[in-house]
């Protein structure tokens, strides 16, 4: 596993004869500690949002403060992916590669969360800013010309157009981290599909192996079993040959 530590200015490597088991534990514990750090600080932000009661513009800091800690979020979790790809104990690995799946779920959760708090929020001031408006219009609207009030219809109109683009946006943003999540889901069953494919492959071949096996094994024993017929035939036609002899001398020695 490659040891790294953080600075100010990103991630650093260490170099390869620089590697040691207590670093990478501790480079490890910090990836953790960033995880659970950046998703109390989402979670923290979107309570805020949920608070909030003040303008479109403390709302706009807010969510753009939460996009900035959510990507540091999924940083520290493709960061925990990598140590577990790079790890050779398997079941740490495997320990690894769960923490890193549960954290993405917990990710999913904070996108999720903070969709819903933002949609509330930003339909939440566009009605204030809509009822301030129309509380407004009778008050101002007294001793004023029809242009007067033409100008603040359009003025009103602007406003939430624009209000509308800004929620348009943060639909558009939210609808992409969908897309590139189902990509990932795609890929990841892409990915088992291809496992499963191999391990079918694998199964069908040693089915083979296993019959080939089986065959040589009967092979080997008719050999065996010959072969003792063979040695019991030379062991007979010995006997008759010393027999033949034992004869031969016999008769000779007689006559």
């Amino acid at each position: 596993m490659r040891s790294c530590v953080r600075n100010t200015a990103g991630w650093h490597s260490w170099p390869d004869t620089a590697r040691m088991g207590g670093e990478e534990q501790v480079y490890l514990s910090v990836v953790r500690q960033d995880i659970v750090k950046y998703d109390m600080m989402v979670k923290s932000l979107v309570q805020e949002i949920r608070e909030l009661d003040g303008s479109q513009a403390e709302l706009d800091d807010i969510g753009s403060l939460v996009r900035s800690r959510i990507a540091q979020l999924r940083e520290q979790i493709e960061e925990l992916k990598r140590l577990a790809q790079e790890e050779d104990n398997e079941d740490e690995r495997q320990q690894l590669a769960e923490e890193a799946t549960r954290s993405e779920k917990m990710l999913q959760d904070d996108h999720q969360a903070f969709r819903n708090a933002l949609l509330v929020a930003q339909l939440t001031i566009n009605q204030r800013s809509k009822d301030e408006l129309l509380a407004r219009r009778p008050v101002e609207g007294e001793g004023e010309g029809e242009s007067s009030v033409r100008q603040r219809e359009r003025r009103t109109r602007e406003l939430l157009l624009r209000d509308s683009s800004r929620l348009s946006d943060d639909l558009l943003t939210v609808t992409r981290l969908i897309q590139d999540n189902v990509q990932k889901s795609r890929q990841t069953v892409d990915t088992l599909v291809e496992g499963s494919q191999n391990l079918t492959s694998t199964h069908e071949e040693l089915k083979t192996m296993g019959s080939v096996i089986s065959q040589a094994r009967k092979i080997l024993n008719k050999y065996g079993r010959r072969e003792n017929t063979d040695k019991l035939l030379i062991f007979l036609g010995l006997v008759f040959f010393l027999a033949s002899c034992l004869v031969v001398v016999r008769n000779r020695f007689i006559f």
